[in-house]
């Protein structure tokens, strides 16, 4: 029956959520203990955002065929605003996250020797009206890129999470000395209760990083509603008429799964 959710297709929810629990602890893991190692250096100012985003690119890359490898509560709401996502499997990667975040911020405090907290917080020269904007408009981009590029465009490769990860490197470099560049709900709640470092105007990283997701996701619907993907095949009439007949595309990889049916 149309609409039912039978155990089958629950285990599957359960699964890809799974995915989302060990992904995002890998992504916090890799990415705060690389900000930690470069964070005394003086390459930091690049070095933090390159941790985060090559954590990201690397831990999106291994999860995606299970789960899409969302590793955000934020951007879980946008794909559930855009129907990418399912209500039931949109909530369960919520608590993943949330969790995954947890376990991947304790095993930061069990394993790195003399470990920083990791936690984001607002620069001093920062108001939190700043930093919740600055927040969403960096979540924004990041969101852009999972919305715009990698769940429209199918046949990537490598492609798709090498574009996320460097959106989070370049939106970390923007706004990264301003908020710490959270961009994502569960990387600051995972170290925030893990060290007790909750900062000043904590809930911008959530309220602001959902604001952004949510802008990509009207974003989307305005430019989906204007058929962006003819807009985007208007110009290419000279391309056309030299393609070539490759045989049928590979479509072995998907960033996003078509699991809102």
């Amino acid at each position: 029956m149309a609409g039912l959710i039978t155990f089958k297709f629950l285990r599957y929810d359960i699964t890809a959520a799974l995915a989302e629990f060990l992904g995002t602890a890998y992504f916090l893991f890799m990415g705060v203990g690389g900000a930690m190692a470069f964070g005394t250096s003086s390459i930091g100012s690049v070095g933090i955002p390159f941790s985060f985003g090559w954590s990201l690119m690397a831990n999106v890359f291994i999860w995606s065929p299970i789960s899409g490898g969302v590793f955000n509560p934020a951007i879980t709401i946008g794909l559930m605003a855009i129907k990418r996502l399912t209500i039931l499997r949109g909530t369960l990667y919520i608590i993943a996250q949330f969790l995954g975040a947890l376990f991947g911020s304790f095993l930061i405090r069990t394993l790195i020797p003399g470990a920083a907290n990791g936690a984001t917080t607002l620069a001093a020269n920062t108001t939190v009206a700043q930093g919740f904007f600055l927040e969403m408009f960096a979540t924004s981009v990041l969101t852009f890129a999972v919305l715009f590029i990698a769940s429209e465009s199918r046949n990537q490769g490598f492609m798709g999470p090498f574009v996320v990860g460097i959106s989070l490197f370049i939106s970390a470099l923007s706004v990264g000395p301003f908020t710490g560049a959270s961009l994502n709900p569960a990387r600051t709640f995972g170290p925030a209760i893990v060290f007790g470092d909750y900062g000043n105007g904590h809930w911008i990283y959530y309220i602001g990083t959902t604001a952004g997701s949510l802008l990509a996701a009207g974003y989307w619907y305005l430019f989906d509603k204007l058929d962006f993907k003819t807009v985007s095949k208007t110009g290419a009439v000279e391309e056309e008429k030299h393609d070539v007949d490759e045989g049928p595309k590979d479509m072995s990889y998907k960033y996003i799964p078509d699991i809102a049916e």
